[in-house]
């Protein structure tokens, strides 16, 4: 996408390009809250892109799963129900056993910049990994990823201990879930936004989720603890799912403009998760939440051995339960995008700086996609 202009890096929004669509309002549908960090940045996101096409291209954002809920985002956005929506690869992951497959990278590279952005790079370039989504009549757009997942617990004292773990039920999907089996504790899938209820009820004992959950859920009100574990946040998954039909139908310079302001979403969104969980923690405090900086040493031990013993058989789960034939080729083609975006992100001067991030996504990502033919077969 070269020939596109970059104004949009300024920060005001310069293109203005007619479209061949009715002034029809599209549906946006995120699951989450509207409180939520992805959530926040998909509403302004859809406010730029009016601006960006003089309000051709308008939305109605639907949050809180108003129209679908979790689970049914895949197959609601490949049939239509919404334009663009939010999609959560852990919710279907036998729809999209690939994408599911690689989350075990965040245990490596737990920073979530860098893995949310190498997650990202790798669906819009990897022939195997796109042609997934494509499969369900979706296009994938950018990425995000949460802070790094803690433990908020209703329990008596703070779990730090392994000894701690034995016989807790914690919210936790896929290789948390395995990694919280191995513990000692038993696994709950459940969307995070029934966490608050099932640890009101006791269905839960604890929750793993990022930190930003304690207010943005407000789980502070019914857990009493937590401890910031630091397990892999949840990164595989787009920032925005697009139906492809109506992708086809836009025009090249339409595409162009979503592709520059896809780029900004995701780094207001990175952004948005670290100042979220920081302020959540420290009114959390406020409250009379215990937060526990760190584990004890018997628990980040195993946690550590478990990931040096293979990451909880990453290996095994991607050939037995994903039937992914040659899980190592998947992993391989996975691990230069974490590679090149660690050191992509070691070298940004403020990582918090929403113009220095969105110019390294773009410069480092999406310069490459053609409006023409992404997404486009």
């Amino acid at each position: 996408m070269k020939h596109v202009k970059r104004a949009l890096l300024c920060g005001g929004i310069a293109l203005a390009v007619a479209s061949t669509a009715s002034a029809e309002t599209y549906r946006f549908s995120s699951w989450n809250a509207p409180t939520e960090p992805t959530t926040q940045a998909n509403d302004q996101f859809i406010k730029d892109l009016e601006a960006a096409t003089n309000g051709d291209i308008t939305f109605q954002h639907f949050t809180g799963g108003a129209i679908m809920p979790p689970k049914s985002h895949l197959q609601g956005i490949g049939d239509g129900v919404a334009q663009i929506g939010q999609t959560t690869v852990g919710y279907t992951p036998s729809d999209l056993p690939i994408n599911a497959s690689i989350a075990g990278f965040g245990f490596i590279e737990p920073d979530p910049i860098a893995i949310g952005a190498a997650y990202a790079d790798w669906i819009m370039h990897d022939p195997a990994a796109q042609a997934e989504w494509h499969g369900h009549n979706v296009i994938p757009m950018a990425g995000f990823s949460t802070p790094e997942y803690s433990l908020m617990c209703n329990t008596a004292e703070p779990v730090t201990e392994l000894e701690h773990m034995k016989g807790l039920k914690v919210r936790a999907y896929g290789l948390i879930g395995a990694l919280v089996t191995d513990l000692g504790g038993v696994p709950v899938g459940m969307p995070a936004s029934e966490a608050y209820q099932a640890l009101q009820t006791g269905a839960l004992d604890c929750a793993s989720l990022s930190a930003n959950w304690l207010r943005d859920g407000n789980l502070q009100e019914v857990s009493n603890s937590t401890t910031l574990t630091r397990w892999t946040p949840a990164f595989n998954s787009p920032q925005m799912t697009i139906n492809k039909d109506w992708w086809m139908g836009l025009t090249d310079e339409q595409r162009g403009i979503i592709f520059e302001l896809a780029a900004r979403t995701q780094a207001r969104a990175h952004i948005m998760y670290a100042e979220s969980a920081s302020s959540a923690l420290a009114n959390a405090l406020e409250t009379g939440q215990t937060i526990e900086v760190e584990p004890a040493d018997s628990l980040q031990n195993a946690v550590q051995a478990w990931i040096d013993n293979g990451v909880g058989d990453m290996i095994g789960i991607a050939r037995d339960t994903y039937k992914i034939e040659n899980p190592q080729a998947v992993f391989d083609s996975f691990e230069p995008y974490v590679t090149k975006w660690g050191a992509l992100v070691d070298g940004l001067n403020d990582r918090n700086d929403e113009e220095e991030l969105t110019k390294l996504l773009l410069d480092n990502m999406f310069n490459d996609l053609e409006p023409s033919s992404y997404g486009m077969n």
